[in-house]
């Protein structure tokens, strides 16, 4: 299979690059022109080897070739996200025009939108810029723009603080991979919106009116809150009408992932219509029938949800494997998987630090590579069963790819994600193409059909938000404060590949391997683990509003804060909790009171 699957390699070289550019461009060395030189000599090297035929020194000079060009591709789009925003450091300016680039999403106490910043009013003259911001504007405003206004601004922006405490989330490289840089709060009576600029050959206008227009339908026929904030989340990747309860029983359950519009959902819409319309491919004619419905319904879902990059991604990767299934005879999944990766990074090399875009790409991955293993483990004969099996194998497949990653970004495992996982994604097999079937009965259908589809969506949505919630009813439905470091990411997924290539190349000496990465993995864990819980730990955090020292040592964290702060939970989840985690802490002990939480 590995050699049926060059783009895998491809991939893994180009990935390295953009890890290489991504750690020189705080090095005082041009990594352009350095990277565009070594990129022409390597590619002139590998020419010549190929011509005298030399497999080896091809493959070594191509290898190198994509290494340049990931950490060049890197360097360059780090060059263009910096080169406004100077003017914006060096210049004191008292106002600045903006172009709103999304729709209001709801926030707990304000809205927020992107927006383009234009130009800034500098020393009595506006001075051209060219940069995007994250603008927060208080719920109540009277004036709330909308995507295409044009907007003047009185105040500043600033940019957002970097994460100076160990393990806090970096909120600053969060908005520099997604090309945003500054943010700002708008008080009231601060915006004035100045004119509108709708271009109406942009597809970004469209997707967002159809999605204006997707949103008035679901709130028109789905009648249950809860059912409406789950489609809308689903569909719209819009979560500002999901209560604060419903999530936490999605993260708690482990299926948190279903209210983010990711890979999965376009990969379950990709499903349903290649289903139904997979009788085209009988004929020649009708393979290109096959082709461009697919397309077409998938470029409209992807505009029903606003054109997110995550969409976008996932239509990438279904297209391309629509594609390859088209035209070519045989084709492997993997391979397709790691082209599609190859062709979105290439274009946008920060994709590669979201984790959304890590956790779709290594479970479609786990899915492609483990679950035949897992479902030839049980072969039922009734068929009620067999598909509850196999739904079940696709979870458990798509889980052991994700879960080191999972532990890494969350420190928690969800311990019944296989009892519910069954139940929700057969319920959002239904509930994503009977939620798309209620936007297009609601154009040309009678009264009654648009009736019993909003009746099934809303039924399933309902049956979803149910089953997600048993888990907290069970003993131990959370094993909170996991802690992996890079190191121990890195010795499982090793793991991981030595076991499958021991099952798909039947050498089970690879399974040796595989033990043997297991124990040291143990014992690297172990040392670090001991390490951590007999050496004390004293640190001063940086709490913005907050005075808080803490002090670790036998698995119990000290915290000596002022009384605000020990009733701040917010504050404590954001600049605290990952540190806490990483030290293997199972009890706080806050200074100056009695009890411990």
């Amino acid at each position: 299979m590995i050699s049926r699957t060059p783009f895998a390699g491809i991939v893994f070289f180009y990935i390295a690059g953009i890890f290489m550019g991504k750690w020189l461009i705080s090095c005082p060395i041009p990594a352009y022109e350095v990277f565009v030189l070594l990129f022409l000599i390597f590619s002139a090297l590998g020419g010549w080897f190929y011509f005298i035929r030399q497999k080896t020194g091809t493959g070594i000079c191509f290898s190198l070739v994509l290494l340049c060009l990931g950490a060049f591709v890197t360097v360059e789009k780090h060059n263009q996200l910096f080169a406004g925003p100077e003017q914006l450091q060096r210049a004191e300016y008292s106002c600045y025009e903006a172009v709103v680039k999304s729709l209001p999403e709801k926030r707990k106490k304000t809205l927020r939108v992107e927006a383009a910043v234009v130009r800034i009013r500098s020393d009595q003259k506006w001075i051209t810029t060219d940069t995007r911001a994250l603008l927060n504007i208080t719920s109540d405003a009277s004036v709330i723009p909308r995507p295409g206004d044009h907007i003047m601004v009185s105040g500043v922006l600033k940019r957002p603080d970097e994460a100076l405490n160990p393990g806090q989330f970096d909120y600053r490289g969060y908005l520099e991979n997604k090309g945003i840089l500054w943010t700002g709060y708008l008080r009231e009576g601060s915006l004035q919106i100045i004119g509108s600029e709708i271009n109406n050959h942009d597809p970004f206008v469209w997707s967002i009116a159809v999605s204006e227009w997707a949103d008035s339908i679901f709130r028109k026929n789905i009648t249950d809150d809860r059912a409406y904030g789950l489609i809308k989340a689903m569909l719209l990747g819009r979560r500002d009408d999901l209560r604060a309860d419903q999530v936490d029983d999605y993260i708690t359950s482990g299926t948190v992932h279903i209210l983010s519009v990711s890979g999965m959902h376009v990969a379950i819409i990709f499903l349903v219509i290649s289903f139904m319309l997979g009788w085209l491919k009988r004929w020649h004619t009708g393979r290109l029938v096959y082709l461009f419905s697919i397309v077409l319904m998938l470029g409209f879902y992807a505009l029903v949800t606003g054109l997110p990059p995550s969409v976008q991604r996932a239509t990438l990767m279904c297209i391309v494997f629509v594609i390859a299934e088209v035209f070519a005879r045989k084709h492997q999944s993997m391979n397709t998987l790691c082209l599609s990766a190859f062709l979105i990074l290439l274009f946008d090399p920060s994709a590669l630090y979201d984790v959304g875009f890590q956790l779709s790409y290594l479970a479609m991955a786990g899915i492609f590579l483990f679950y035949e293993p897992i479902c030839s483990v049980f072969t039922p004969s009734n068929w009620l069963t067999k598909y509850v099996w196999q739904i079940t194998a696709l979870s458990f497949a798509a889980q052991l790819t994700t879960f080191p990653l999972s532990l890494y970004y969350f420190h928690q495992f969800p311990t019944y994600f296989w009892l519910v996982n069954p139940f929700v994604i057969a319920f959002t097999n239904v509930l994503l193409p009977a939620a798309l079937l209620l936007l297009f009965v609601n154009v040309w259908s009678p009264l009654w059909l648009q009736n019993f589809v909003a009746w099934v969506v809303d039924i399933t949505a309902y049956l979803a938000n149910c089953s997600v919630s048993v888990p907290k009813f069970l003993p131990g439905y959370l094993i909170e404060n996991l802690y992996l470091d890079k190191v121990e990411v890195v010795f499982l997924f090793v793991m991981l590949f030595f076991v499958w290539y021991s099952y798909y190349g039947r050498e089970y000496i690879y399974l040796k391997f595989a033990y043997l990465t297991v124990c040291i993995f143990a014992i690297y864990s172990l040392l670090n683990s001991l390490q951590v819980h007999w050496s004390p730990s004293l640190m001063v955090h940086s709490v913005p509003r907050h005075a808080v020292v803490s002090m670790s040592h036998g698995g119990k964290l000290y915290i000596a804060s002022d009384e605000s702060f020990r009733t701040d939970s917010t504050a404590y989840a954001f600049y605290l909790r990952n540190y806490a985690a990483s030290l293997g802490t199972n009890q706080l002990i806050f200074s100056g009171t009695k009890g411990s939480n």
